[in-house]
């Protein structure tokens, strides 16, 4: 607006410069042409002449000014009802409403005629209404976000606003105008989020899984609750970059997990998942698992992956403990179908020849058909213990 203003002033200054310097010149050459005339009016009608253009002049400048100021105004106008936020604007001193937009009825579900009638704290809780006089009433700074404020709708509903205002003046009243954004999506979201981020810190807790996020074109890592305690790695002792986490990867494993993640990348798959041994901070090795999602972008490169990592160390010593249970059963199987039979059947077919031998008493017939009887149910026993064992399949119990 000051830049407009002046320009008007010198555009008056320059062009009434160049009339008096120039009308000058031109009455004192017509003056030196007709030595014999008295020109003196010319002088007269020269400051007549211009203080009529002078005055076409201005009017034609600040004619423009009005219509420029106009359209400003209705610019002002279009975009106060516009909005898609809810403005108003309010007296300084009475806290009315001095003109509302059509969102802020909308919004409110009051009508324009209704809410003129109304303070702002009419469209607030009692405690809001408090809050917000306080406030007003003392210093603060204009023009920026002053916070989330709740807000009431005719049905008493509640939400709220992030609201922003700055002083005025509306048809001679000192007032505040006010943008007010409707967040309470955000903020039922925010408090979801936090919801859901306590479930989850409560199951980590109580788990060995650890949440990861990777950036392969920054190589940063972030990992979120358990890896220090789990690992023992502090804030101090780590780096969170992904070229730091392989020098803690058992070397005997470190090319199988790096082959196994570059070809995940190179197939464009959107998993990965391996097992290796992982360097705690008191030299020790735990067994983990570590299975992540991929996630690329519209050229194919990989943008983040998000895993978990968990300490499987447990499992994995029970495993090792089922393999040596199952090498002690096969060892088993191997003395009852070898070991145990061979003497067994020794003792079968010796029972067999004396009995057959015709010089055998009957006392000792007696004997040899119950020694014979009892091998041969130790025979059939040994048989069935062997078949049992057959019908095991010992890896499926890793």
């Amino acid at each position: 607006m000051r830049k407009r203003s002046a320009l008007i002033i010198l555009i008056y200054l320059v062009l009434g410069a160049i009339w008096l310097i120039m009308g000058a010149r031109w009455i004192e050459r017509i003056d030196r042409l007709t030595p014999d005339k008295d020109l003196k009016w010319l002088y007269a009608y020269k400051n007549i002449f211009f203080l009529f253009m002078s005055a076409i002049l201005l009017f034609l400048l600040i004619e423009m000014y009005r219509i420029s100021l106009s359209k400003i105004e209705k610019n002002y106008q279009q975009l106060f009802e516009g909005s898609p936020a809810a403005i108003y604007v309010f007296n300084k001193l009475s806290f009315q409403f001095l003109k509302v937009n059509k969102v802020m009825t909308l919004k409110y579900g009051y009508s324009e005629k209704e809410l003129l009638k109304m303070t702002v704290t009419d469209v607030r809780p009692h405690e809001e209404s408090i809050k917000l006089k306080d406030y007003l009433l003392s210093e603060h700074v204009e023009g920026t976000e002053t916070g989330l404020w709740l807000h009431r709708k005719k049905n008493g509903e509640l939400f709220h606003q992030l609201i922003s205002h700055h002083s005025t003046t509306y048809k001679g009243q000192s007032a505040y105008m006010v943008i007010a954004i409707d967040v309470e999506n955000h903020v039922r979201a925010e408090e979801k989020i936090k919801e859901l981020l306590n479930t989850y810190e409560t199951v980590t807790s109580v788990t060995n899984d650890i949440i990861w996020e990777y950036c392969p074109f920054t190589d940063h890592i972030k990992w979120m609750n358990g890896f220090s305690e789990i690992f023992g790695y502090t804030e101090e002792l780590r780096e969170n970059l992904g070229e730091w986490v392989l020098t803690k990867i058992h070397p005997e494993d470190k090319d199988r997990v790096v082959s196994s993640m570059e070809l995940a990348f190179k197939q464009l798959s959107n998993s990965w998942r391996c097992e290796y041994r992982f360097l705690c901070a008191d030299g020790t090795y735990k067994e983990v698992s570590n299975q992540a999602f991929i996630l690329v972008d519209s050229k194919g490169k990989t943008e983040k992956m998000v895993g978990a990592l968990r300490d499987i160390t447990i499992r994995k010593d029970y495993e090792k403990r089922l393999l040596r249970k199952n090498k002690m059963l096969k060892e088993i199987a191997w003395n009852n179908s070898h070991e145990i039979r061979r003497p067994l059947s020794n003792i079968l077919g010796l029972s067999d020849l004396l009995i057959a031998d015709p010089e055998t008493s009957a006392a000792h017939l007696e004997l040899l058909n119950m020694l014979a009887k009892s091998a041969s149910e130790l025979d059939e026993i040994i048989i069935k213990i062997n078949d049992s064992l057959k019908d095991i399949n010992f890896e499926s119990n890793i």
